[in-house]
């Protein structure tokens, strides 16, 4: 069990502040674990806990000149964690209507064979960006989304961190969208989006 308070938790901050990484991974060390059982209360998903979890010292890290080294961390950590939360249902509850509209456009008899068609090659293009991704990125991936593994295991297959876990599955996103966008166009984007978040409900 690790105490309430971090030593030397205001240097700890300066020196993210300056771009310390090592001060960023003494945080996630430290804060992780209550701010799952936080996030894990109000997500009721034990795999969305942790995206937003490593979503939010991503934010952290990301908006480090933001911190005040004078103020306790904890209680930002928190505020962050939260609108991270709010932000991934909202987007959610967006994607599953585009999703529902999607089943809806596709159902249409007039064109219910060339929507087949149009799905089957988003799957394909799916799969064509999955083998473009480094072999590093891509066995990350394959691991967190397609095995089902947490961040934590895959990092300890994968002998790297969790913070190296999360840069490459966002990677590995960010490219996939990026390719499905090149060939398909907005709304099969939108499919790929809803179908991951998806396969994220059911884990």
């Amino acid at each position: 069990m690790k105490d309430h308070t971090l030593d030397n938790e205001h240097n700890i901050l300066l020196r993210l502040k300056s771009g310390d990484q090592e001060a960023l991974s003494v945080l996630y060390y430290f804060y992780s674990e209550a701010l799952l059982k936080y996030v894990q209360r109000a997500a009721r998903s034990p795999f969305l806990a942790e995206d937003v979890v490593h979503d939010t010292f991503l934010k952290i890290w990301q908006g480090r000149n933001n911190v005040d080294p004078s103020k306790p961390f904890k209680p930002y950590l928190f505020v962050v964690a939260r609108h991270t939360l709010l932000s991934l249902l909202k987007r959610a509850r967006l994607e599953a209507a585009i999703l529902s509209e999607i089943k809806s456009y596709a159902g249409e008899e007039d064109q219910s064979t060339q929507r087949l068609l149009e799905y089957n090659e988003s799957q394909d293009l799916v799969n064509e960006a999955i083998d473009q991704l480094s072999p590093q990125v891509k066995r990350t991936f394959l691991y967190c989304r397609i095995q089902g593994m947490s961040y934590k295991q895959a990092a300890l297959a994968l002998n790297v961190t969790e913070s190296t876990v999360n840069k490459h599955i966002s990677k590995a996103l960010q490219l996939i969208r990026a390719h499905l966008l090149k060939h398909t166009g907005k709304i099969f984007l939108f499919f790929f989006i809803c179908y991951w978040m998806f396969l994220l409900a059911r884990k």
